[in-house]
């Protein structure tokens, strides 16, 4: 009554083989897809209106740059989007401690321009951030912060978020060379 197990046949290990490898390229193939829309980034032109230069909450007394001398904020969002929605993006991200953005230490932002473009369809900012030495106008990272969701967007960002939509808010170091 007692039975012996079997042993695993050669067609049997053959097809567990098969099919790891099938498993290991899937994976493979969803990842080289995922960089594959992360790297690719283009500058979008399209015309907006610009409204006055105007300073960020986040500015104190004590901050060792100056705004009009040593960086330079642009809220360009009339019609578009409120600055607040705009300041709310930049205080989650952290990106509105213009000491941090510009400080060139390893735990620093060391940014050149941050440029900050709404996507009304999905309700969110998108911050390309350049990182001083950028080459050909891409962005060092590029990241988003959903307005609805009030937390970033996870996964690949892709050109969906950001093609064809109007930059809202662009800062610039002017101490970059």
């Amino acid at each position: 009554m007692s039975e012996k197990p079997k042993k695993f046949e050669k067609k049997n290990v053959l097809y567990l083989i098969i099919a790891g490898l099938l498993i290991i390229i899937i994976i493979m193939s969803f990842y080289i897809h995922a960089l594959r829309n992360r790297s690719t980034t283009t500058i979008v032109t399209a015309p907006t209106k610009t409204s006055s230069i105007v300073s960020s909450a986040s500015n104190s007394s004590t901050s060792k740059y100056v705004e009009g001398k040593d960086y330079t904020v642009k809220y360009s969002n009339d019609g578009v989007i409120d600055k607040t929605s705009i300041d709310e993006a930049l205080t989650f991200t952290g990106l509105n401690n213009y000491d941090g953005d510009m400080d060139t230490s390893s735990d620093g932002g060391n940014f050149a321009k941050i440029e900050i473009y709404y996507n009304k369809s999905k309700n969110v900012i998108v911050q390309k951030l350049y990182q001083n030495g950028y080459k050909n106008n891409e962005p060092t990272m590029i990241n988003a912060y959903d307005l609805s969701k009030k937390d970033m967007v996870t996964g690949p960002i892709g050109r969906l978020y950001y093609d064809n939509i109007p930059l809202v808010y662009t800062w610039t170091n002017k101490t970059v060379k």
